[in-house]
């Protein structure tokens, strides 16, 4: 890039970082500040999409007649799996298509790319909407969120979370979709909050967005994705807004969903208003990501 816009980069970057690097006594910051700042000022900015338009990826797989034709529900399966990059979609699908998780009803997925969830889908014969946050430095893909389903997609859209983080200016959002559930309306969102790096406080920011946008939408909701509770004390800040606002922890105690260096993390969860859990569980099974999927069956809606 040219010299000018270089620095003017670098000027932002050096600005962002004044709230996470100490200062010293002295003029003189510590020696490894400067070289974290060396490297995180040499790091890309990303690329956002922050139009609430799209781009927006959606398509039906469903073979027709086949959710009419079946006798009345009895339950009502919730999936949330971020699949990593969308990297190893063979092995998702396998973890799919195979007991607890077969035969789900929605699934909420984070990390993915339009081609990867269309695959998926049509794989598995569900409907889909998929939006991207942005593209993500690490391969150069898009990189957003999707919701799959066995019901009909009557409406979505995407939600823009505040928050950016601050190196990278990576932006996050959430995708809203209304499914028809033989004409009960249930509001599904597919979230990805923030990493710790932006703070507590913006990761609730983050999720008291998303709350409000789907706030009196229809007394059916279901919240699910990768919350990025990993710091101590997230999770229990975050299910204490969820239930402050009229919305029970339907994953409550089923474990950590992710497998660490600095052992397992609690990352993903599902948050529901208007229907009653009757189970639960992590599929700890291969699935091809660091997140193992974490599934909720409710109660058919009355």
């Amino acid at each position: 890039m040219p010299p000018d816009t270089a620095g003017r980069v670098a000027h932002g970057r050096v600005a962002s970082l004044r709230q996470v690097l100490p200062r010293s006594k002295g003029l003189l910051v510590a020696p490894w500040a400067i070289l974290l700042l060396t490297l995180l000022t040499a790091c890309p900015l990303a690329v956002n999409y922050p139009d609430e338009a799209g781009p927006r990826y959606s398509g039906d797989h469903r073979t027709a007649g086949a959710v009419s034709a079946e006798q009345e529900p009895s339950s009502l399966t919730v999936v949330t799996f971020n699949l990593a990059f969308a990297e190893n979609v063979t092995e998702a699908i396998s973890a799919l298509t195979r007991p607890p998780l077969a035969g789900a009803d929605v699934i909420a997925m984070q990390e993915m790319d339009a081609s990867a969830v269309d695959r998926i889908a049509r794989e598995l014969g569900l409907a889909y909407v998929y939006y991207p946050a942005s593209v993500h430095q690490k391969d150069g893909d898009d990189f957003g969120n999707a919701l799959l389903s066995r019901w009909p997609i009557t409406e979505d859209r995407k939600i823009n979370l505040p928050h950016d983080d601050p190196y990278h200016q990576q932006h996050r959002i959430a995708v809203v979709a209304t499914l028809d559930l033989r004409g009960t309306p249930v509001q599904v969102v597919s979230v990805h909050n923030a990493t710790p790096i932006v703070g507590l406080s913006a990761r609730l920011d983050q999720s008291e967005t998303i709350i409000d946008a789907v706030d009196g939408m229809g007394p059916v909701q279901v919240i699910a994705g990768d919350f990025n509770t990993s710091d101590p004390g997230s999770l229990e800040q975050t299910v204490k807004l969820f239930s402050g606002r009229g919305f029970e922890w339907a994953s409550e105690g089923v474990g950590d969903t992710v497998d660490s260096i600095i052992g397992g993390l609690p990352l993903d969860s599902v948050f529901v208003r208007g229907l009653t859990p009757v189970e639960r569980g992590v599929d700890r099974s291969p699935a091809g990501s660091d997140h193992h999927p974490l599934w909720v069956r409710f109660a058919w809606p009355q």
